[in-house]
């Protein structure tokens, strides 16, 4: 209330909405009413009375500006302590953001240079090449040369696409007419795969580079081979990537011919290597070898019919987690050469 006892509002006739102008507009209104200017020939009491009302009113009027003038610098003061809140939020936010991009940026640069020494040390790597022999444990090495007693091999470049899409090429040479035994370009107990034909052919001309030349049949399969490199048929391809699509799908929907071509090439490779445990995932009576089973008789006229009913009611999942673990296990062994 205003000192006197009375409302500074009430005394102005204006509201506690009304707005500075508001006020003035009714300030000036009342002044030109009770300022005694106008009011000198009045008699002594009424401009007593008229300076006492003119006095009440500039005292309410003054009152009410210094009200809204606090109000306004309140306003002003926390309008300026949010401004300053939410700059300190941006000025923090950009703080982290920035951090965070700089952390990223980091992180990216280390991954780029770990990826950069990796590859330089892979290429390094592949760059090396080792003194490559025939890997199987049955082959004895300078032994086995073309004699009378050693009919000559059948040696053919393959090329292997991996489940990572990256295709390499190899040599493999059965060592039976049957071709029930097969040994690899290795070294190191691994399979060596070539970035290109041409970067194997190339090596493998290079006698005094390997041992492979101890194999009955090199004079013949290098006059074979010839100065240019030729692509395998589709007879010597073989692609895990297309065997690993193919495992999403039911046994069912399988291509007989594919996976029993895989399958070969990994008992193949698998005795060469003496990859025990991708062995015990092929023996009599694995589900591998159940498969293979019947991928072998299912274009048969009677017994291709109930190998088709079996490959329907057959569980996926299992199938193809071994056959990925199968693959895998190939994979693992694998060292490549430019």
């Amino acid at each position: 209330m205003f000192p006197d006892g009375q409302d500074p509002y009430t005394l102005l006739g204006v509201t506690r909405e009304s707005s500075v102008a508001e006020i003035r507009e009714r300030y000036l209104l009342l002044t030109q009413i009770w300022h005694p200017d106008r009011h000198q020939s009045s008699p002594a009491k009424v401009r007593e009375e008229v300076t006492r009302q003119m006095q009440q009113l500039n005292a309410a009027y003054k009152h009410l500006t210094d009200v809204h003038t606090r109000a306004r610098q309140d306003r002003e003061r926390q309008n300026r302590e949010r401004q300053d809140r939410e700059r300190d939020t941006r000025d923090r936010q950009d703080r982290e953001r920035q951090t965070r991009e700089r952390q990223k940026r980091e992180g990216q640069d280390r991954e780029r240079e770990t990826r950069e020494r990796q590859n330089r040390e892979r290429q390094t790597r592949e760059r090396e090449h080792p003194r490559a022999q025939w890997t199987h444990p049955g082959f004895p090495g300078a032994n086995r040369r073309d004699t009378s007693a050693n009919p000559p091999s059948t040696i053919h470049p393959i090329a292997i696409t991996l489940r990572s899409g990256e295709r390499g090429y190899a040599l493999r040479a059965h060592l039976d007419d049957e071709r029930t035994e097969a040994a690899f370009l290795g070294a190191q107990n691994r399979l060596l795969l070539f970035r290109s034909a041409e970067s194997m052919r190339k090596y493998v001309a290079r006698t005094e580079s390997h041992e492979l030349a101890t194999i009955a049949g090199w004079e013949s399969f290098m006059d074979r081979m010839g100065s240019t490199a030729k692509e395998p048929d589709d007879d010597h391809s073989f692609d895990f990537d297309l065997v690993s699509y193919s495992l999403r799908f039911p046994p069912a929907q399988w291509v007989p011919t594919l996976f029993i071509a895989h399958r070969d090439l990994i008992r193949e490779i698998s005795e060469a290597l003496e990859l025990d445990d991708v062995l015990k995932l092929l023996t009599v009576g694995s589900p591998l070898d159940h498969l293979d089973d019947l991928f072998r008789v299912v274009d048969r006229p009677i017994a291709g019919l109930r190998a088709r009913r079996q490959l329907a009611s057959l569980q996926g999942g299992l199938f193809s987690g071994v056959w990925r673990k199968a693959i895998g296990g190939i994979e693992e062994r694998v060292r490549w050469l430019r």
